[in-house]
């Protein structure tokens, strides 16, 4: 034991870079020192970036947290005494709302652990590999996640010029909730959906970019909330008034009108998009099937997806619900609707909730 405060270590970490350069702060936490080295190696090879500290346990980050700041924490999961899991919610608080980077060997694509960190609300996740030898892709999308989460860090560290919101009387009953989110937007999801009043009973549908082995065990989380029912969307499926809807990864979210109800449609493509599922496709059916009385919600998320879906719900005088800057990991998805001028508001994802309810519930 040398005695040194692992804190005050890790203080003397960061480099001296010019002020006027916009750098993010990196917060390592990693349980092995092994790792820790060549996870540090790697961010400072990045531009723009610098470690702030380097630390081995969820303990030692909250205490740095405490009296230091930190853009972007990249996050182990096992750690004797408390893993990344458990601390997640305490270390995106502590760090007033850092983006949270989990790096583990358990978060391979569809894997249990790498939907419950987005659920807790991880901004990303990678899986890093289990041994010592990181190859250049691992190292190639290690920087290509921190250059994102660094941009939207700086983003909403800005002040926000006044987006106009484009007023919207509700019209009558709700009849279909349509959500849309990417990156950052699982968390969101869990918050609109614990905030909605049970007394909005409208269909849900939720477009999530996922791949398709990720998209069951979103449906499961959903579901473990305990809140409605839970479905991934099949073709030819009857819309249920209380239920929501997960389009599935491999085709798109649409609906139509059959008999006398309103079906699942699910689209195996749809033109202009790189998405699948894409929140265009969803959209433009909740506008075409249910008009002013359908209801659209972008949550957090990368890129412009759902715009063009958003210009076609707003021109039947249907409502759409944007998350704020501040609290989405991303605001590309919900900027681009609010910056075109089709936000009926611009709220976190539980303010949505309520407002969704004020809108639509007759006052008891």
């Amino acid at each position: 034991m040398t005695g040194l405060d692992p804190v005050a270590s890790a203080r003397r970490l960061a480099p001296l870079v010019p002020e006027a350069l916009p750098v993010s702060r990196v917060l390592i936490v990693d349980d092995s020192l092994v790792m820790r080295s060549i996870i540090q190696r790697i961010v400072e090879q990045a531009p723009g970036f610098s470690v702030c500290a380097s630390l081995a346990s969820a303990q030692a980050a909250l205490d740095f947290l405490a009296t230091e700041a930190a853009d972007i924490v990249l996050l182990d999961i096992e750690m004797p005494r408390r893993s990344g899991l458990d601390a997640l919610p305490d270390l995106i608080a502590a760090s007033k709302q850092a983006r949270i980077l989990v790096l583990s060997s358990h978060c391979t694509d569809g894997a249990p652990a790498t939907l419950k960190a987005l659920a807790l609300g991880a901004s990303d996740t990678l899986s890093k590999p289990d041994h010592q030898f990181y190859p250049q892709s691992f190292i190639a999308a290690l920087h290509e996640k921190l250059r994102i989460l660094g941009d939207a860090a700086r983003f909403s560290r800005q002040a926000m010029p006044p987006v106009a919101a484009r007023p919207v009387a509700s019209h009558g009953t709700l009849d279909c909730i349509a959500i849309g989110s990417s990156t950052g937007g699982i968390s969101a999801i869990h918050e609109l959906l614990r905030g909605l009043d049970p007394g909005i009973d409208a269909p849900i549908l939720v477009t999530q970019h996922l791949p398709p082995d990720f998209i069951p065990f979103l449906v499961r989380h959903i579901a473990d909330l305990g809140l409605r029912p839970v479905h991934q969307a099949q073709d030819g499926a009857v819309l249920q008034r209380g239920h929501i809807y997960c389009a599935p990864g491999t085709a798109h979210l649409g609906l139509q009108h059959s008999g006398g109800q309103t079906r699942i449609a699910l689209i195996p493509e749809w033109p202009g998009t790189a998405y699948k599922p894409s929140v265009d496709p969803m959209f433009a059916a909740v506008a075409e099937c249910f008009g002013a009385n359908g209801a659209g919600v972008m949550l957090s998320g990368m890129g412009a997806d759902g715009l063009s879906g958003a210009r076609l719900l707003a021109a039947t005088g249907a409502p759409i619900y944007v998350q704020d800057a501040q609290s989405s990991t991303v605001w590309g998805m919900p900027g681009a609707i609010a910056r075109d001028g089709l936000a009926s508001v611009i709220l976190p994802p539980a303010g949505i909730a309520r407002f969704i309810a004020d809108c639509w519930l007759e006052p008891k």
